[in-house]
């Protein structure tokens, strides 16, 4: 989820060596696997670990920027050694505000996981030593050091990061991807109107941060697998009002994954599909108030790797206001209320999945193809397992070599 921590500390909890390499070896970190330079962590030490779709901090200003440009591409010193010239892009990096963050400059800051197929490991995310990036105090694991390093999410879609705020067109949606642009554009974030009696903002906790404590807890019960589709999340949800006289009258509302979508201008788009499969219609003659949450699919989002014609919702959380409340239904109960109501449901991979003996086992298991749609030589973006005993319990396990 957009606006989520992104930067943090953790203990080390194992370090093993990689068969065949000499410099590196592999951290562990919660269940994460990150490769790391040889003897500089232990395990038991407090590092900075960096997620995976970060983006670091460009700690040059435009003049230092451009000169180093200007080195690197031969408009500065023509006639410089390879050696002369290395050093005086060292000596332009050394001024950075981030000098420590420099080595990932080619990779335009970019955290992405890596499949070192030589050695047959996976990497996800980076390690830090806190004296490194210059922290000094002592700390404990979860501090959240995001603000601190101005690390930032990357934006695929502007308005599932709730950022777009005027009706969108192709270079609008380009420039969101910018932050310079998104400051410009928008000043801050918008202020969320999400209600306090809705269920929670919906984003699973990635299987590597939670595997062993959902391991631990639940051995080997039942799960339900559902393809974790690429889109925007959405939301057609029913309330009541009071008219003239006191009378109740039923409306329909929509909400993008943190906000309240208008009918007209950036909630448009959500709007437009709800309105023209009529989910809106079906939504509002369903008994009670409702609260219908799914994918918004299709030409236009997240690159269309679907190659839908037209765009979609598919649906996996249906939530019934009861006392006051928004209670969630089951799997049974869920698969029965879509059949009914006309709400087509995300496709089930397995009714009753145990999990694995590791975190990496899952991965493995999500670098596969999409079940769903015209295009089903794309690999998917993963899968999400929810309790069948509870079916408020959940995670996600996204496929590491997922692009768009």
């Amino acid at each position: 989820m957009y606006g989520k921590k992104l930067a943090y500390t953790v203990k080390i909890k194992d370090i093993k060596p990689i068969e065949g390499a000499d410099k590196i070896e592999l951290a562990t970190v919660m269940d994460y696997t990150v490769v790391v330079k040889k003897n500089e962590f232990q395990p038991g030490d407090i590092a900075m670990y960096i997620e995976v779709d970060s983006v670091l901090p460009d700690g040059l200003d435009p003049v230092l920027k451009q000169k180093y440009e200007d080195i690197k591409s031969g408009k500065d010193l023509p006639n410089a050694t390879k050696d002369e010239i290395k050093a005086a892009l060292d000596a332009v990096q050394a001024q950075s505000k981030y000098p420590y963050f420099e080595f990932l400059r080619d990779k335009k800051f970019k955290i992405k996981s890596m499949k070192l197929s030589k050695f047959g490991v996976i990497s996800q995310g980076i390690l830090f030593r806190l004296d490194t990036v210059g922290i000094t105090e002592k700390l404990g694991t979860d501090v959240d050091l995001s603000n601190r390093f101005n690390v930032t999410e990357i934006v695929q879609d502007a308005e599932e990061a709730g950022l777009v705020q005027e009706p969108r067109n192709k270079f609008f949606k380009f420039m969101m991807k910018f932050s310079w642009f998104r400051k410009l554009k928008l000043g801050v974030k918008f202020k969320c109107d999400w209600k306090n009696e809705w269920p929670g903002k919906s984003d699973e906790e990635n299987v590597q941060k939670i595997f062993s404590k959902m391991k631990a807890q639940y051995g080997d019960k039942e799960w339900v697998a559902t393809e974790k589709l690429e889109g925007q999340n959405i939301t057609v949800y029913s309330y009541t009002t009071r008219g003239w006289f006191g009378r109740k009258k039923k409306k329909i509302g929509v909400c993008s994954r943190t906000r309240c979508l208008p009918e007209k201008g950036f909630g448009a788009p959500f709007w437009n599909t709800v309105k023209r499969l009529r989910y809106d219609e079906k939504v509002k003659k369903i008994p009670g108030e409702w609260f219908c949450r799914g994918e918004h699919i299709g030409p236009g989002i997240q690159g269309n790797i679907y190659n839908l014609p037209r765009t979609e919702i598919r649906f996996f959380d249906f939530y019934q206001k009861k006392d006051g409340k928004f209670v969630k239904l089951n799997f049974e109960e869920s698969i029965e209320f879509s059949k009914k109501w006309d709400l087509p449901f995300v496709p089930v991979l397995d009714e009753h999945y145990v999990l694995p003996e590791t975190a990496q086992k899952m991965l493995e298991q999500s670098d596969k193809n999409t079940v769903f749609g015209n295009n089903l030589n794309h690999k998917r973006e993963g899968f999400v397992l929810r309790l069948r005993d509870d079916y408020n319990v959940s995670f996600k396990v996204k496929n590491p070599f997922y692009s768009i």
